[in-house]
């Protein structure tokens, strides 16, 4: 209602799995609301956004795509049709939603934070330059490694990284991020076998597996760490393959990692899905299994009728990687889901709903510490940090939180309600609560 006339509302995180019937928005059901206004919103994932007519006819969208439009739902990379034209905020509206976004950070006790604005070098780097001047005047209240768009060009990715120092412990670029596939939540998750409530789908990959070879290939000998987000189990394979010919590729080349050892520690991100052979796969290939146990709050309800029982078995698989010698890293995927952890943590020592009524394969339980550990050191472990950061000792960075219960002691539903009294970075408070 405050918009000006044709001024653009954009918007993030509607899910239709919360509605009765669950049908995805249309266009003309934004048209309802509007059709004066070009509207865009984004689902809660980020995998699906639905435009109203208005937004697509100044796109240019006025013909069938297999990605989805003119109905106005636009899936994976058809959404850049519409994106592509919404106007960017301005520098002082950017840097207003960053400092909102730091505050946010702060209270919530996080003190690093891997980051991916999707900024590229045709956006100029508005973020991290916004980071940049944080750091410089003093504000910036969390350490951040930046990660970089892996499918830009080679050179374009090394002047990046040389832009900053790398040896920055505030603010820094790190790995390259590449998307396999989509979300379970929006049926564009790539599976090896299609979806138990979709039988005609099997999820959208992004790549083709030979071209994603060669450019995993290309930017490992050049020294980046990779980061794939797979999350059906044929994203997952997707990543490990090219994983396994960059790696390959990279010691025949005499190629060293970020510490100088032969373990370059690439990294799934997500990897909800998975089989045994490919947990298999994670071990022999140093790869990190970067999850997010607070995705299992949010997808608990419809999960197993998604995968069927034989694949659900086999998601969300933290105590499968754990036994089987593989790294975890775990964080909260944030803005898809709320930054505080402790959701997480809860998720991964219960397996249940917060309501506590509804379980999801118990076997897949971590123990609080195991839990705590992949929050911590296993998130410093995939950055290359564990020498800094990641455990309280002599000589690591000062970066702890106070909270108002010991997690290690109280019953699990109890964690969720964790309070944040102090968070400090590099022997500063930079929350405080009242």
């Amino acid at each position: 209602e405050s918009a000006a006339p044709t001024e653009w509302i954009t918007g993030f995180g509607w899910d239709e799995t919360l509605w009765r019937p669950s049908d995805l928005p249309t266009r003309w059901d934004i048209d309802e609301v509007t059709t004066d206004h070009p509207v865009f919103l984004r689902r809660t994932d980020g995998h699906v956004a639905v435009a109203n007519t208005l937004a697509l006819k100044l796109a240019h969208l006025t013909s069938d795509t297999k990605t989805g439009a003119p109905n106005g739902i636009l899936r994976e990379t058809a959404q850049e049709l519409v994106s592509s034209v919404v106007p960017p905020p301005t520098p002082e509206k950017l840097r207003q939603a960053i400092e909102a976004a730091l505050k946010d950070i702060a209270s919530s006790g996080i003190t690093s934070v891997q980051d991916f604005s999707d900024d590229s070098a045709a956006g100029g780097w508005k973020d991290f330059k916004i980071f940049e001047q944080l750091e410089s005047e003093g504000k910036l209240t969390v350490r951040i490694s930046e990660w970089l768009p892996f499918n830009e060009p080679l050179q374009v990715l090394e002047e990046r990284r040389a832009a900053h120092p790398l040896s920055d412990s505030m603010l820094h670029t790190g790995m390259l991020k590449a998307f396999m596939d989509g979300s379970l939540g929006s049926h564009t998750a790539a599976m090896l076998q299609p979806y138990a409530d979709d039988p005609k789908n099997s999820g959208l990959p992004q790549y083709e597996q030979s071209k994603l070879n060669e450019m995993a290939k290309e930017r490992l000998a050049a020294g980046f760490q990779l980061g794939f987000h797979g999350i059906g189990d044929k994203g997952v394979q997707m990543a490990l393959d090219a994983f396994a010919e960059a790696e390959k590729d990279a010691r025949a080349k005499g190629v060293k990692a970020l510490d100088g050892s032969d373990n370059y520690r690439p990294r799934v991100e997500h990897a909800q899905v998975t089989n045994p052979v490919q947990v298999a796969r994670f071990k022999e290939l140093n790869a990190i299994a970067s999850m997010q146990p607070c995705h299992l709050l949010t997808d608990i309800h419809w999960a197993e009728s998604r995968l069927g029982p034989q694949r659900a078995q086999h998601s969300y698989a933290w105590a499968e990687f754990l036994n089987h010698g593989v790294k975890l890293a775990f964080g909260t995927d944030s803005p898809v889901e709320p930054v505080s952890p402790f959701r997480g943590l809860y998720a991964a020592i219960t397996r249940k709903n917060e309501n506590g009524n509804q379980e999801y394969y118990p076997a897949q339980k971590l123990t609080i510490e195991q839990a705590i550990a992949a929050y911590t050191r296993g998130s410093a472990y995939a950055e290359f940090a564990e020498k800094e950061k990641g455990t309280l000792a002599a000589g690591m960075l000062a970066d702890f939180v106070v909270l108002d219960r010991d997690l290690t002691a109280i019953a699990p539903e109890k964690i969720l309600g964790t309070r944040v009294l102090r968070t400090v970075v590099g022997g500063k408070t930079v929350y405080q609560s009242n």
